[in-house]
């Protein structure tokens, strides 16, 4: 029997179909294989629950320490190709320590500008009244006789008064 050939490469044809599909074809992974202990990361803990390839995992910072931004807690169990062994994913975790005073600080500032948003408040509502307590109902310029500036005078009485009445 005769094998074909590709024309021009001088290659077998099965041996480049075989090839294609050995390069097609997911790596099997031995039944049963699992990852080690995670690396440990400084300040930082991992409970895991599942060992298997591809699961995730995440790293929990101590207390008294946060995650540092742009940094992220998460690895996953996965098959180095060349040796066909699993391992954990490096993270690139940072934790980093809580300063006591920010979250005091933070709080004083928020306390202190809502007291002088208060404060503030209060003054202008004093300083409202005020000003409509010594406003009255009459047009600036005009004065109210009082009763003892006018004079009272008494007109004789007539006749023709009673009559109309």
């Amino acid at each position: 029997m005769t094998s074909r050939h590709l024309r021009g490469c001088g290659v077998h044809a099965l041996q480049v179909l075989l090839l294609l599909l050995l390069l097609l074809l997911p790596l099997r992974v031995t039944p049963g294989t699992t990852c080690p202990t995670p690396i440990s990361v400084e300040h930082a803990d991992i409970r895991v629950k599942n060992y298997s390839v591809n699961s995730r995992e995440r790293y929990v910072c101590n207390s008294g320490f946060k995650r540092k931004a742009g940094t992220s807690s998460l690895t996953e169990c996965v098959i180095n190709k060349n040796t066909n062994t699993a391992h954990w994913t490096t993270p690139n975790l940072k934790c980093i320590k809580i300063s006591p005073n920010s979250s005091k600080m933070t709080k004083v500032a928020i306390s202190t500008s809502v007291l002088t948003l208060l404060v503030g408040a209060g003054v202008v509502a004093l300083l409202v009244c005020y000003i409509r307590s010594r406003q009255t109902s009459q047009p600036h310029g005009v004065e109210m006789e009082t009763m003892e500036a006018v004079p009272m005078t008494v007109r004789p009485r007539s006749n023709e008064d009673d009559t109309e009445a």
